[in-house]
């Protein structure tokens, strides 16, 4: 499935994922109350401020709540209430980790085990959660200790990121929708799924170039990216065509500004080390995308407008494209000209044969500084720094189509597309 699930059918996956994960399966006895003690969690409730980390030590049956909103588990009654107000709206990361026993987490919004689960379930463990909150709205975060639990000490810090606005590309030529209205969506971008494409596009106008030095684009999932594999496809009556480029670029900066399905989104950037000239026409960017260790990257999407057309989808390894339902928010940037009678935005390359069995030659009157082979999926397949007389020995390769990468000096690229028999 390429479209994450809206947080309302989340809840019942969290369990599967929670057990997964690390988490323990309870059973509920339907019991709420424990120990009547004579002071009450709200009486000794912690009010806790932005960035600072706060601990309690929870002892079992050293309190009142057995049971909370929307959590069918069974507690000790040791809860601690951590009270936090929001002073500005926007993103929060609470820090959480329970010790050294089995502590869970409940996000309500007022202090009291029956009042509204804000998350709908629990978080355990020593982990990040990722909320907007609203500005002047008080919060609860209960801690408390699983029936079987010995005693623990908790702590809790609550980072207060807020709304953070992503700037403009600083070019003076970018499009793309990379500032959202809103983030509703997110699509696949994992590189183990071979036969699955993403493509959103960005046009060039007639008698200008574009040369394309940047490229951003929104990701939901824990992990921050560490490299990107750009395919840039031409246009094939409104929908992704061949590819005609192959862009790598390892992100060079990243910006945490808001949560989707309770994970971070993040603005990546990606400074390209060459620059890639376009002429006019349609292009579509495909991105793959990874982490520093593996897991599934996600390209954030908005419901709310629209920059060109609608984000394509392709399940069979390019072959054909159905439209998704939500725009992927991204920027492509640099530098754009108006092409004159004497512009020299390309450089005058020859290449043969085309089929080729063994040998490639490629002639020039511009210097080749190195050369890169890559298939339709973005993976290089040979790279060499070192050629002899325009020749490119490509005998290892298996029958099939290559997009050959020839980068001259200077910084000008050229991408050409061959067959292997």
């Amino acid at each position: 499935m390429m479209k994450k699930l809206p947080t309302k059918q989340l809840f019942s996956l969290v369990m599967i994922t929670l057990l997964f994960s690390g988490a323990k399966m309870h059973a509920s006895n339907g019991s709420e109350q424990g120990n009547p003690l004579s002071v009450t969690p709200c009486d000794e409730k912690t009010v806790i401020e932005c960035d600072t980390v706060y601990t309690a030590e929870l002892v079992p049956n050293a309190g009142f709540w057995t049971n909370y909103t929307d959590v069918p588990y069974n507690y000790t009654g040791s809860e601690q209430v951590f009270e936090f107000t929001a002073t500005s709206s926007g993103l929060h990361v609470m820090d959480l980790d329970q010790g050294a026993g089995d502590a869970d987490f409940m996000l309500m919004d007022a202090c009291a085990n029956t009042a509204g689960n804000i998350t709908g379930f629990y978080w355990t463990g020593e982990q990040s959660e990722y909320l907007e909150l609203v500005e002047g709205t008080t919060y609860y975060i209960i801690a408390d200790l699983y029936e079987t639990s010995d005693a623990t000490t908790v702590s809790v810090k609550v980072n207060c990121i807020g709304d953070v606005v992503i700037p403009e590309p600083d070019f003076d030529c970018f499009q793309g929708l990379g500032i959202a209205p809103s983030i509703d969506a997110a699509f696949n971008l994992d590189p183990l799924n071979p036969n699955t494409f993403v493509a959103n596009d960005f046009t060039v106008e007639g008698n200008t170039t574009f040369a394309l030095q940047q490229i951003s684009i929104s990701t939901n999932q824990i992990q921050v990216p560490d490299h990107g594999v750009f395919n840039i496809r031409e246009d094939n009556n409104g929908i992704p065509g061949d590819v005609i480029e192959v862009i790598e670029a390892d992100v060079t900066s990243s910006i945490l500004y808001s949560v989707l399905f309770d994970e971070p989104v993040y603005h990546v950037i990606f400074d390209l080390t060459e620059t890639v000239v376009f002429t006019e026409g349609t292009f579509w960017l495909e991105p793959k995308i990874t982490t520093p260790q593996p897991s599934t990257v996600w390209w954030a999407a908005t419901e709310n407008g629209t920059d060109g057309a609608i984000t394509m989808l392709s399940e069979d390894g390019g072959t054909t494209w159905t439209p998704l339902a939500a725009e992927s928010i991204f920027f492509v940037a640099g530098e754009c000209g108006t092409l004159g009678v004497s512009d020299l935005t390309s450089v005058d390359i020859d290449y043969y044969p085309n089929p080729v069995n063994e040998v490639l030659t490629i002639q020039s009157k511009e210097t080749i500084a190195s050369i890169d082979v890559y298939n339709l999926l973005g993976q290089i397949i040979l790279k060499s720094s070192t050629i002899s007389d325009g020749k490119i020995d490509l005998s290892a390769l298996n029958s099939g189509i290559y997009l050959v990468k020839a980068t001259f000096d200077g910084g000008l690229v050229e991408t050409l597309k061959i067959v292997k028999k």
